[in-house]
């Protein structure tokens, strides 16, 4: 697959990405998915599982981070985290760690709190699978 091809993939999911903020993480997932479709459709050929699973794991970690960002305050995320799951005193660590919404995004708190199965059920295209799952 060309690098270059993958470049303008990622451009054009960063624009979503960076233009999604405050808006639904419904809306998100729909705006990426033709996207995705198409391009895993154009390069169906291609079965290189692992490859496509750190796809998959690169476009989870970018929307746990747009999660991250709508949750805004430390008192938000702390609340948000428990009521996903997480201990009270490890989401109040997590919430007020100084880090930014990248580095979160990809720690285990928030991986426990949104699991997979939250973006499957909004309908999020999965590029190792090749369906909706």
């Amino acid at each position: 697959m060309a690098q270059k091809s993958v470049k303008r993939l990622w451009a054009k999911l960063h624009k979503i990405f960076n233009t999604a903020r405050g808006t639904s993480l419904g809306w998100t997932i729909k705006a990426i998915t033709p996207i995705l479709r198409g391009w895993r459709n154009y390069y169906r050929l291609d079965d290189r599982k692992q490859y496509w699973e750190e796809m998959d794991q690169r476009i989870r970690h970018h929307l746990r981070k747009l999660i991250w960002i709508a949750w805004k305050k430390p008192k938000t995320r702390e609340r948000n985290l428990v009521k996903l799951g997480i201990d009270p005193e490890r989401a109040w660590k997590s919430s007020v760690n100084g880090r930014g919404a990248w580095w979160n995004s990809g720690q285990s708190h928030m991986n426990q709190a949104i699991k997979n199965d939250r973006f499957v059920r909004l309908g999020l295209y999965s590029l190792r699978f090749m369906e909706i799952r």
